[in-house]
């Protein structure tokens, strides 16, 4: 038993458990066919104990991804009792309201036996290229958003079932992507369960229980020292989010209560649920609110269960915030990852040095290409790109930077590679980032044009994206000027997000995301800083002249 544990023991142990993880998400590197996994990187792999608790992830995860993991681990047990498990049992599921809130999220997990005991779970989430349905926010219901997969044995003491796994190719556009990156999960989770054996082996343990406990409560109480820095009190904000559907807003509503080492986030007053695919389920809400207090409270701790003790977090059931089954989910994005910004909002005259500004990276912006080559073969390309971070009391906000979802913005190639389509430019927007002491990070223009010689497509593409302030710009903090919003041109005509629309051969497509609000007075930017911002086309002469001053 791990009983005693001197502290050089506890630190290998964590270091080799952390390492475990990270070989986790390099497997997936290795084995996944999709793009939106391997380029985006839109995936999460973790190690829980045999409880459910989260043990370790890896440096490289999304906040909604180990939310929802962790969440479906606390209600799989009443699904399929831990102790009725056994070796080769490999459980599947994408129930939004089980797991990371829309349906393309998978988990795949397996229980870890050793010495004839349940000792862990190894598990990993990808967002799928495709999961059937509809593409559309306009959805009333979860039932038009395609394929849904209740708990279910994907394999029984090691033999697959492959009735599940053809359901599964017969729902999606793309069946050899999605199948094989089903297995690409088993294929970790194999990897890692590997892994946790070799090393209990060379412990010489008989579970982790006792350094996970070690784990959990040091990392608790660092926690919640940390939060006692902040002072106790009831902060509260708000924030109109746009719905992508024109002129519609959602309200959200923050009162977060710290008192002695305990924050407690409650969104009362929220907006309820709506019948369009912007809604989020709990564990959702929960994952990014988390994420958020604890980026402020103590950002380098790890992430793993005596992390999550400190928080509560509540949202009336039925609200946008907590909406009930079976509410459209797919776009949750365009609403929940605002919920770091409504944290930082709550907290900023607190500790306003530990804020950033609104950023033009919330909410990620999403896209889905749907179509076929020109030989009749079908694609689905999901390339993902961010505005730019808030600027903070001591740096600019970073350019293009997928905040807070935490994946990467695609390569071009990807997208050349995987669909007929051509990407004509990518660059960063000159002027796009919030003025200020420290300047907001930058947006980028994403230019598609779809061909109109031999490597045209067989017919139309369907293009539907979620986004988000096209009409309400990241603002600044501490004096700091806004970033600019976003804009979507088809053929130089503006068009909104969250519906479809036909892209044919020869039309031309125009992205242009948000940029980051900036932080503290402009004309206190640094000059000669400015003066190679001018020179290398990142900021105007004119605006360098009349917003930051500068030549006065």
């Amino acid at each position: 038993m791990a009983e005693g544990l001197g502290a050089l023991e506890l630190e290998t142990a964590w270091s080799r458990l952390a390492s475990i993880a990270e070989e986790a998400d390099a497997s997936v590197m290795r084995t996944a066919f999709s793009s939106i996994i391997r380029d985006s990187h839109d995936y999460s792999c973790a190690i829980y104990d045999g409880r459910g608790h989260l043990i370790s992830q890896p440096g490289f995860v999304t906040p909604g991804h180990l939310g929802g993991m962790t969440a479906a681990m606390r209600t799989l047990n009443d699904h399929f009792p831990f102790a009725t498990l056994k070796d080769g049992d490999v459980i599947i599921t994408n129930d939004p309201w089980i797991m990371s809130g829309h349906l393309p999220d998978i988990l795949v997990t397996a229980p870890v036996f050793w010495r004839q005991r349940l000792v862990a779970f190894a598990a990993c989430v990808f967002h799928h290229q495709d999961i059937g349905g509809r593409l559309g926010l306009d959805n009333r219901e979860v039932f038009e958003e395609g394929l849904q997969l209740p708990p279910s044995m994907l394999y029984r003491q090691g033999e697959p079932n492959e009735d599940l796994l053809r359901v599964i190719g017969a729902n999606v556009r793309v069946p050899d992507l999605v199948v094989n990156d089903v297995r690409s999960q088993v294929a970790t989770i194999h990897l890692t369960a590997g892994r946790l054996r070799g090393f209990l082996e060379e412990m010489g343990w008989d579970d982790l229980e006792a350094v996970a406990d070690e784990i959990y409560d040091r990392t608790e109480s660092a926690l919640r020292r940390a939060i006692r820095e902040i002072p106790d009190g009831i902060y509260a904000a708000e924030a109109p989010i746009e719905t992508g559907d024109g002129d519609g807003t959602i309200m959200l509503r923050l009162a977060l209560e710290i008192s002695d080492g305990e924050m407690i986030a409650d969104f009362a007053g929220s907006d309820g649920q709506v019948e369009r695919g912007i809604n989020c389920v709990l564990n959702y809400t929960a994952a990014y609110c988390m994420f958020a207090m604890k980026s402020i409270a103590a950002p380098f701790l790890p992430n793993n269960h005596g992390a999550m003790r400190p928080f509560t977090i509540r949202a009336p059931a039925g609200s946008i915030l907590n909406a009930r089954h079976p509410a459209a989910v797919v776009g949750r994005t365009s609403i929940g990852q605002f919920i770091p910004e409504l944290v930082y909002r709550a907290l900023a005259k607190a500790v306003p040095e530990r804020i950033i500004a609104d950023s033009g990276s919330m909410p990620l912006w999403w896209l889905t290409l749907s179509g076929r080559h020109g030989d009749g073969r079908p694609f689905v390309v999901g390339p993902m790109f961010s505005g730019g971070l808030g600027a903070r009391a001591t740096s600019d906000g970073v350019s293009c930077l997928t905040f807070p979802a935490n994946i990467k913005n695609n390569p071009v190639e990807m997208v050349e590679t995987d669909s007929p389509l051509l990407v004509e430019r990518r660059e960063y927007l000159p002027d796009s980032g919030g003025p200020g002491r420290y300047r907001g990070g930058l947006g980028q223009e994403f230019v598609l044009r779809v061909p109109d010689d031999e490597t045209a497509p067989d017919g139309a593409i369907v293009e539907f994206l979620i986004a988000g302030r096209l009409f309400r710009q990241a603002t600044g903090l501490q004096g700091g000027g806004d970033g600019s919003p976003g804009a979507v041109l088809l053929n130089g005509r503006e068009i909104g997000w969250g519906q479809p629309y036909l892209l044919r051969p020869g039309d031309r497509i125009v992205y242009r995301t948000p940029g980051g609000g900036g932080y503290g007075d402009p004309s206190l930017r640094d000059r000669d800083l400015l003066a190679r911002e001018v020179a290398d086309g990142l900021v105007g002469e004119a605006t360098a002249r009349e917003v930051f001053g500068a030549g006065d």
